[in-house]
């Protein structure tokens, strides 16, 4: 069957049945793409809220999952999906999160190898500090293209974390302005960039690099943020919990979570 082909309210209903249906218990996306902003306004939240189950994903399943917590106040879930690579850092952090109902601290790899300092993996504060608040976020350009509707959760005193993937650096300028605009970035208590996998500069002569977008957009917001953490399209991802509460190290690149995610 061409996927493409199927309509938008056929892909709503699936939601809506997997949720009303009590034999299933979570559910697991198979991967990102585009599309998931076309349903959201066919889902069944009334429902969703009398049935919750856990769903987890990320890349356009941003959109699912920032809408699911609008709306019902259920925490969701960024982190693997079918098609990711399941190794053992990224399931590690599933299985403690999902299954075992920790709490816990997530903080980079610190491996040097053999270099003198850490040149993979390694963190860039932006404006060090710690800040508490719930974790929300997701794919920067998804996000973004939720913005003025009635699909995304009250940012206000919480931690936005953000991740893209193929995007030119001045649209991340550009999107990264678009939330400063709308009001957003103005009210958070903290920010976390995870990877921008595959973004560069692109035809633009002089661009500024990511690094300088990010210091002219975040920096002068004065809050605990910093650049390089564990979350996006790649193997190694830390799993985050849209919703749950935590305090945040800017100076270190940690994540606490200050309550379980499931119970």
């Amino acid at each position: 069957m061409d996927i493409s082909a199927v309509t938008d309210e056929a892909r709503a209903a699936d939601i809506n049945s997997m949720y009303s249906d009590p034999d299933v218990d979570a559910i697991i996306t198979l991967r990102g793409g585009w599309g998931c902003n076309r349903i959201l306004d066919l889902i069944d939240y009334k429902t969703i809220a009398k049935h919750p189950k856990i769903i987890m994903g990320y890349s356009d399943i941003t959109s699912l999952l920032l809408a699911l917590n609008a709306k019902t106040s259920l925490v969701t879930f960024h982190g693997p999906v079918g098609i990711s690579t399941w190794n053992e850092y990224s399931t590690d952090y599933v299985k403690r999160l999902l299954f075992e109902g920790q709490s816990f601290t997530m903080e980079n790899p610190t491996d040097k190898g053999d270099n003198l300092t850490q040149v993979k993996d390694r963190i860039l504060t932006i404006h060090g500090g710690q800040a508490q608040g719930k974790l929300l976020g997701g794919n920067l350009s998804v996000l973004t293209a939720m913005v003025g509707s009635d699909y995304l959760p009250d940012f206000k005193s919480n931690i936005l974390f953000l991740e893209e993937v193929g995007e030119d650096i001045y649209r991340v300028d550009r999107m990264l302005t678009q939330l400063k605009l709308a009001g957003i970035l103005g009210e958070i208590s903290g920010f976390i960039f995870g990877k921008c996998s595959r973004c560069d500069s692109g035809e633009s002569y002089g661009s500024l690099t990511l690094e300088e977008v990010l210091d002219d957009h975040i920096k002068p917001l004065g809050i605990p943020a910093w650049f390089g953490s564990m979350i996006g399209h790649i193997e190694d991802k830390f799993t985050i919990p849209l919703g749950v509460k935590a305090e945040i190290d800017a100076d270190k690149g940690s994540i606490k979570l200050l309550e379980a995610a499931v119970s």
